[in-house]
């Protein structure tokens, strides 16, 4: 069918036990079964960072934003050789702001590292999130979300998000946002 009907209108419902993969999960799904180890299906994003930096806040905004958003606090095992999508609890699905000390010379090198390192999306989140510090007041963050759980459009609002929820947290309060109507498992 072409042209402008109506859709059937997204939104929030009761999930099955198992919900299943969309059609894009499962291919990326099968490609990372077939090499777990393989990047090719990584999203990174670097950003250079200068001036004060409150890791502890950084760190809550991460949590909030894994919190919010269903999709990086999925994981994707499998019964019988069919993936599915299994939504954890914000509180199981820790990711944890690293931060490592490193020179200038060695912090490109380190993010080639972040974020050429595959994921396991049968086993671990698939958001990796990474702080350098190259000087008490210069660091490079690094985020890499696994293509089964984000798209190149979906990092704009995650960053922002995850802006949106520094700035709070730094100034000592939860970010204000509301709860998302729906979530990638709905679609």
């Amino acid at each position: 069918l072409s042209g402008g009907g109506a859709g059937v209108p997204l939104v929030a419902r009761v999930r099955p036990a198992q919900i299943p993969l969309s059609l894009a999960q499962q291919r990326m799904w099968f490609l990372n079964r077939l090499d777990p180890e393989s990047a090719v299906n990584n999203i990174p994003v670097a950003i250079r960072l200068s001036g004060s930096l409150d890791v502890d806040a950084l760190q809550a905004a991460v949590s909030d934003v894994v919190a919010r958003h269903e999709s990086l606090r999925t994981v994707y095992p499998e019964i019988d050789g069919v993936g599915f999508q299994k939504v954890l609890g914000a509180d199981d699905a820790v990711v944890e702001v690293r931060v490592e000390d490193v020179s200038a010379d060695d912090a490109p090198g380190r993010v080639v590292e972040a974020v050429t390192t595959g994921f396991d999306v049968t086993l671990q989140v698939p958001v990796r999130v990474r702080l350098l510090r190259v000087a008490p007041q210069e660091h490079v963050l690094v985020v890499v979300v696994h293509h089964i759980s984000g798209d190149g459009f979906s990092m704009g609002p995650l960053t922002r998000d995850v802006v949106t929820a520094y700035a709070a947290r730094a100034a000592g309060a939860a970010p204000g946002w509301s709860a998302l109507e729906v979530q990638y498992a709905d679609y």
